[in-house]
């Protein structure tokens, strides 16, 4: 039975098979791949497209801007005639000849007496100028490269000690920088390192010593010191040349005028007078105020500036007695206050014909230690009269150490003396 069965299955498929190879035998599947040229072909005729369109746009574009150029300068534009630069012909001009009556000979012959007699006023200060450069060293904290960090200033050589040359220079400007080592370049290049010899903090005055013993006799002699004049001689209107670093970089030099020499600063001990000009500084200025013969009559400052926008300078004539202290490395004695002179008709109020007021006692000083106080008026030194500030600098600083000293002073309208030895 099973095998009857199994033979009528095969004839059943046998039979399917044969009706559907006779009914869809046309029908054959077959995959033909595509060649890769056809690809290529495609790919190429669309870029072609678009290049072309591209092209077509462009054409239609150009000509259009063409075409509203044409009609905009055509129609909407005037015409201007061509422009065309043709150098006057110069004038020579000699004195005494036919000059065009627009131009001063004359004024523009004395402008230049006056420029050439500043250039030549300024030459003569060169010799002694000289550059302080304080120096820093900077490490990379990247490539660990170590540069050096330079600050500039303006010196001048003020004397010669017979082995060294002293150096003037501004106290503030050191005390601003951050340094390793301080260099000085003398007129005609010469550069050296450069150490502080003395230093006045209250009155803006640094000293540099550099040893020349090693400078050749041809660099010594080219070297110059400066030449002090009389800053009490310049009065408002007296002209002044500024040179160093005035506008904050080297070298640089200015013209102007004095506009006022009467304001004072009050230091330890002592006061200073500013001189004030109308000349533009910069930042960082430092340098010299020198006369119309050369002379220095003031070293510009920015300690006690009043006008933060001009040049100002302490005048030298009431440092000079401070400057030989210094020079000469000669200690004096200090007193230790800030005093203010009083005016006349205030002494009158007072009943009193001279006399300086202290106005500030600092910590630690003889005046503290003798207990001196804050407006207390000052009269007389061993029975010589006070008459300034200036002048009390000048009689007390004189003592030598050991001298006996009085001091007058009044105190609430009361005369008071005290005694005691100089020591400093």
């Amino acid at each position: 039975m099973s095998q009857s069965k199994d033979q009528s299955n095969n004839a059943l498929e046998k039979n399917k098979k044969a009706e559907t190879e006779e009914n869809y035998g046309f029908i054959k599947e077959e995959r033909v791949p595509q060649r890769r040229w056809t690809k290529r072909i495609r790919v190429l005729r669309t870029v072609l497209l678009v290049i072309g369109c591209g092209v077509l746009f462009g054409i239609i574009a150009r000509t259009s801007y063409g075409i509203s150029d044409y009609v905009i300068r055509r129609f909407f534009t005037e015409e201007r005639e061509p422009v065309t630069i043709r150098p006057t012909p110069s004038t020579e001009v000699t004195p005494g000849s036919e000059n065009p009556p627009e131009v001063d000979v004359k004024a523009f012959q004395n402008y230049e007496k006056i420029i050439m007699g500043v250039k030549k006023a300024a030459e003569g200060l060169d010799p002694a100028l000289t550059t302080v450069s304080y120096a820093k060293s900077v490490t990379d904290p990247v490539f660990s490269d170590v540069t050096e960090s330079i600050v500039n200033v303006s010196g001048a050589v003020i004397e010669d000690n017979g082995k060294e040359f002293l150096i003037y220079t501004s106290y503030s400007k050191m005390k601003a920088a951050e340094f390793d080592k301080i260099y000085v370049t003398f007129y005609g290049g010469r550069k050296e390192q450069a150490y502080v010899f003395a230093s006045a903090p209250e009155a803006d005055i640094l000293l540099l010593s550099v040893n020349y013993k090693d400078f050749r006799s041809y660099e010594k002699e080219n070297i110059g010191k400066v030449n002090l004049g009389s800053s009490s001689k310049m009065e408002p209107g007296s002209a002044v040349i500024a040179v160093g670093f005035p506008n904050g970089r080297e070298p640089s030099v200015d013209m102007g005028m004095i506009t006022g020499s009467s304001q004072k600063v009050y230091i330890q001990d002592n006061a200073v007078e500013l001189l004030e000009t109308n000349i533009y500084g910069g930042r960082g200025e430092s340098g010299f105020l020198i006369n119309t013969s050369g002379q220095v009559v003031g070293f510009i400052t920015t300690k006690f500036k009043l006008d933060r926008a001009r040049i100002e300078a302490v005048g030298v004539d009431k440092l000079v007695t401070l400057l030989n202290y210094l020079l000469n490395q000669k200690p004096f004695p200090k007193f230790g206050v800030i005093f203010r002179d009083i005016e006349e008709d205030v002494l009158k109020d007072l009943s009193l014909q001279n006399g300086i007021i202290i106005d500030e006692v600092q910590d630690g000083s003889v005046a503290q230690v003798q207990q001196f106080r804050q407006g207390d008026i000052i009269t007389e030194l061993d029975g010589t009269p006070v008459t300034s500030v200036g002048e009390f600098f000048m009689l007390f600083t004189a003592y030598q150490k050991g001298d006996d000293i009085k001091v007058t002073y009044y105190r609430n309208g009361k005369k008071f003396e005290k005694k005691w030895k100089v020591n400093y």
